[in-house]
């Protein structure tokens, strides 16, 4: 028997807890879109800028911004397999 995945256990708590607030927050969201997407716009620029700033102060990647490009693109490569290593899991019914 396998043992219990702790990602896929966290992941169905988390989807819990997201189908019961959705209870609560789908009649606020329907009420008031305009102020939840400037919310969201403006959390999404402040994260970007905050990591800008950051960034900025990394000696390393201000001599050699080939390096911020390539561990990025190194994330997104490893993401991308991680979601076909997953999806082979999923699709042989193991999750």
């Amino acid at each position: 028997m396998y043992a219990k995945d702790p990602i896929l256990e966290a992941e169905k708590m988390v989807k819990e807890m997201h189908d019961s607030a959705g209870k609560y927050t789908q009649p606020v969201l329907r009420r008031y879109p305009l102020l939840f997407s400037f919310l969201i716009v403006f959390s999404a620029a402040a994260i970007l800028h905050g990591f800008e700033l950051l960034i900025e102060d990394m000696g390393l990647f201000q001599r050699h911004p080939a390096y911020l490009i390539l561990i990025g693109a190194s994330l997104l490569f490893f993401t991308g397999m991680l979601y076909r290593s997953l999806d082979k899991v999923r699709s042989k019914g193991l999750l």
